[in-house]
Formats: structure tokens, C-alpha cells, sequence
């Protein structure tokens, strides 16, 4: 079943246009809506999944180009607190000239979103710059620390590797405040350097498993409705 924003009230989204809402009693019926326990978030576009299926969005204007609070509260009122995996990534199927392209974000973004999603125990990170998410899992100098449930983080990498050095700041802020990170995954796109095995074995002594390998990206992509229009 494929449901269109219907444009009501007088709220706009960032470009002007009007803002489409969802009113509660338009979606209590939808078993789909409830028990939501799994996010996929890339740029305009997003797949929430629980035991009652899925639901795909998709921004055609543009305005869920940022990994921020409002990515997520704007869905309001479909329920995200209870939200235990999360994936986020750049779109892999369609690169920009033939190569991939990373999701750019800042700190602040970043630590807005992992504060509206609290229980968040298990994060992918597939095509991103991955510093602005370690420096947001780490310390915090206005808060305690983000994610406290988080026990597994795994993280995709292309051929220049990852922060290793934000991510050994990241593990063991997080090591010195609420204990280790149960499970840390990186995987290469090529096989890494030498110098790159070596970087992230130091951060062995802050996570209780650490594990790499060499391993293809999962498949990032807009979906496409029943009559074949992209979205």
C-alpha cells in the first residue's frame, strides 16, 4: 500500500514548500506503524521495519539531506523511540560519476539524531565520513555519553580506511564511561595496508571482540513503487 502526504496546516520545510503530515488517527490501524525496531536512513530517504513489515519514505524535495533529529522526528507520529539497529549510508547503487559518493555530516547533526534515538544498540555505518559518528559516540562536554546501550558497532570502509585515531578516542571514552564495546567490525572494500591492520589493532584493548575483514558493502538504494517510478 503506497500512502501520499496530504499538505495540511501552515508548517513548511525548509525550501517553502508545504510540509506534509501524518495525523494519528490515520495510521492507529496500521499494524505496519506499530513495534518498529530497525532503521535504514540514507539521504531523502529512509525504511523503518519491525515484526509488522516495512515502511519506506522517500523526500523527492530534498529536505532529509542531513543525519540530524529532524531526519527522524519528522516522521512523527509513527513511534522511533523503540528503534534497537540502525543503518546509515550513502545511496551505493547510483554513484556520482561512476564513483561512490560519502555522506558528509557535521558533529552537531550527528548528536542530534543519536539523541532522539536512545535505545540504539546495534549501528552500521556504510558510506559516510565516518568522524563526525565517532566523535559524536565518544565524549560529550554537554551531556553524558550517546548510545549508552550500544554493544556492536560495525563500520564499511572504501580504500582509504577509516579515522582509526577519532575511533580509538571514540572506544575509549566510551571504555572509561560505560565499559567496552561488546562487538567492533571494520570491513574493507580492498585489502587494507599493513599500516592500516596495524592502526585498528590498537583498539583492541577498548572493545571486547574486534574482528576485520575484506567484504562488500551492502546494497544502499531508493526502492522503486509497483508502477516503476523511482523512489
Amino acid at each position: 500500500m503506497m500512502l501520499k502526504g496530504q499538505f495540511t496546516g501552515e508548517k513548511f520545510d525548509k525550501n517553502g514548500h508545504p510540509a506534509p503530515q501524518i495525523h494519528q488517527s490515520s495510521i492507529d490501524h496500521l499494524p505496519v506503524t506499530r513495534g518498529i525496531t530497525k532503521a535504514v536512513a540514507m539521504p531523502n530517504s529512509c525504511i523503518f521495519s519491525g515484526a509488522n513489515g516495512d515502511l519506506r519514505f522517500w523526500s523527492f524535495r530534498g529536505n532529509r539531506t542531513n543525519f540530524n533529529a529532524e531526519f527522524f522526528t519528522s516522521f512523527s507520529p509513527i513511534p522511533i523511540s523503540e528503534i534497537r539497529e540502525l543503518l546509515v549510508g550513502a545511496n551505493t547503487e547510483f554513484p556520482y560519476d561512476g564513483f561512490p559518493t560519502l555522506w558528509e555530516q557535521t558533529v552537531a547533526r550527528v548528536r542530534g539524531a543519536f539523541r532522539v534515538l536512545t535505545k540504539v544498540e546495534d549501528l552500521t555505518i556504510v558510506s559516510c565520513e565516518t568522524e563526525p559518528f565517532f566523535t559524536a559516540l565518544g565524549a560529550a562536554t554537554d551531556g553524558p555519553i550517546l548510545l549508552p546501550g550500544l554493544r556492536r558497532l560495525t563500520i564499511y570502509v572504501g580504500s582509504g580506511g577509516p579515522d582509526v585515531s577519532a575511533l580509538i578516542r571514540c572506544a575509549e571514552a566510551r571504555f572509561e564511561s560505560s565499559g567496552p564495546l561488546g562487538e567492533l567490525t571494520v570491513i574493507f572494500e580492498n585489502e587494507p595496508k599493513a599500516y592500516m591492520v596495524q592502526e585498528v589493532e590498537l583498539l583492541r584493548g577498548f572493545v571486547e571482540e574486534l574482528s576485520y575483514r575484506v567484504g562488500a558493502s551492502p546494497g544502499m538504494k531508493i526502492w522503486e513503487s509497483r508502477d516503476g517510478d523511482t523512489w
